[in-house]
Parts: C-alpha cells; structure tokens; sequence
C-alpha cells in the first residue's frame, strides 16, 4: 500500500536517488557504474545520513519508471552522472530541473556535456582510485552546497523566471 499525505514525502526524506547510466549485468558500462556508486557515492552518502538508490537497486515490485520517476521528483538529494550522455540520464536530469530540487552532476573527464547544460556545474572526475580518492571531498563539499542552497539554479528555473519578469513587466506596461 502506498503512503499518502507526509509518510510519502518522508519516505523519500532520507534517500539520495542516483541518475546513471546503468548498462546490462556484467557490461563495462555496468562494472563502472557500480564501481563508482559503491566506492564513492554511497559513502558519502553515509556521511549525509542518506541511502543511495539507483534505479537497478529499486525493490520494490511494479513500475521501474513510475518508481524512478517518483525518486527523481521526490528524493531530498539526487546525484546525476552524465559520463556517456545516456539519454534516460539526460530526461532524468531534466524532470529533476523541473522540481527545483537539490542535484549535483557529474562526469568521467572528457564527457563533452551537450549545449543545454555545459554552463552547469559538474564535477570531472578519472575512472581510477586516483579520481576516485579525489572525487569524495569534491562530491561531499557539493552536496553540502547543494543541500544549504535556498535558491536552487538550473535551466529551467532560470527560463521560467525570466518568462515571469517578462510578463511582469508586460503586465505593467499595460496598466501604465
């Protein structure tokens, strides 16, 4: 039985969803995506007090997009890795623009982000114990950030309000 009300929203409170490219079982795409997650993301999640949750680690019986989706639009924090421009990440990274709710990006070094979001900030990282030594104060002094920030910036929130200032001032226009 689903939670209503509050028990649904806290349901997600302590979870931090994780947007990645996830490829089939024993892929490469796999091995780095979970390499990356169980070595980097989910202790520093651990330090938030967050459980990490991709979508291939989801279980609970049903729709894996109704559930994702559900994640993306209700968890308190999300972690967006953009490494290969997999197009599920990137319509995921956009229905969390649209919640206006903490989400802190990152790539493998040498991910060229498309046009819409290559003024983001993302964090680069290399696919090694190097980077990945690296990654974890990088990712940690992000999510903080992420999580204090009471004006969250993205695309579509910066479009929306310069539609508004616009009609704002239309609307002045015409009472004057």
């Amino acid at each position: 039985m689903e939670a209503t009300g509050n028990q649904q929203t806290d349901e997600y409170e302590n979870i931090c969803f994780i947007i990645t490219p996830i490829g089939s079982e024993n892929s490469p795409v796999r091995k780095k995506t979970d390499g990356l997650i169980s070595n980097v993301i989910k202790p520093v999640c651990d330090g938030f007090g967050f459980k990490a949750v991709p979508a291939h680690e989801i279980d609970k019986l049903g729709s894996i997009t109704r559930q994702v989706i559900q994640h993306i639009m209700k968890s308190k924090m999300v972690i967006a890795n953009l490494t290969g421009l997999n197009p599920n990440v990137m319509y995921e990274l956009a229905i969390r623009h649209a919640t206006k709710l903490p989400v802190v990006c990152l790539a493998e070094e040498g991910t060229t982000l498309p046009f819409d979001i290559t003024t983001e900030r993302t964090i680069f990282y290399t696919d090694d114990m190097y980077g990945a030594v690296k990654l974890v104060p990088e990712l940690k002094s992000k999510m903080e950030s992420a999580l204090r920030d009471d004006n969250i910036d993205n695309p579509i929130y910066r479009s929306i309000t310069e539609s508004q200032i616009i009609q704002n001032i239309t609307i002045s226009d015409e009472n004057n």
